[in-house]
């Protein structure tokens, strides 16, 4: 209870000083604790990335957000519904490495409140080839069947391309 407290004040304060300075979000000023899954006024993603001296800092990424996201900070209530880690470092792994991750990104709570988190997966899944929406529809179509999850490559993962049948080499004419 003592950390959602000390997020709750650390949110507050990231917010305040944004109002302080005119209403600018500026990933390198946010604390480590509320960087991943922001957006900077500017549009670009917010990272938290490890310093050589293994301290925890905020920067921008070459990501960039959806533009109605702008100045965005994501709530902890969003973080826990779509199941992500703020703690991770970098952009996180565009994969729901098991189909618990995959339910709780797709879950109407996550889905429905949380788009800055829905974007950011969305624009990784659509990096490698994929879909989140057609991803979220199948599961939710399959009703947790294990048997079409065990076929469909996890988000992030690497998609084989179709194979095409031999083709015979054509007969050689005879004159």
């Amino acid at each position: 209870m003592a950390s959602s407290a000390v997020f709750a004040i650390l949110l507050f304060v990231a917010v305040a000083a944004q109002s302080a300075i005119g209403g600018q979000l500026v990933c390198e000023e946010l604390p480590a604790d509320v960087c991943a899954f922001a957006v900077s006024s500017g549009g670009m993603r917010c990272v938290l990335e490890r310093t050589p001296e293994d301290a925890l800092r905020c920067q921008t990424s070459a990501v960039a957000g959806a533009r109605a996201l702008a100045g965005w900070v994501e709530t902890d209530a969003c973080v826990r519904a779509c199941g992500v880690d703020r703690a991770a470092l970098g952009l996180p792994v565009a994969a729901a490495e098991d189909r618990r991750s995959l339910a709780a990104l797709c879950s109407p709570a996550c889905q429905d409140g949380c788009p800055n988190v829905v974007d950011l997966y969305a624009t990784l899944a659509a990096a490698e080839g994929m879909s989140l929406p057609a991803l979220c529809g199948a599961q939710k179509n399959a009703g947790g069947n294990r048997r079409m999850m065990a076929g469909m490559a996890p988000l992030g993962a690497p998609v084989a391309a179709p194979v095409a049948a031999p083709v015979a080499a054509p007969a050689p004419c005879e004159d």
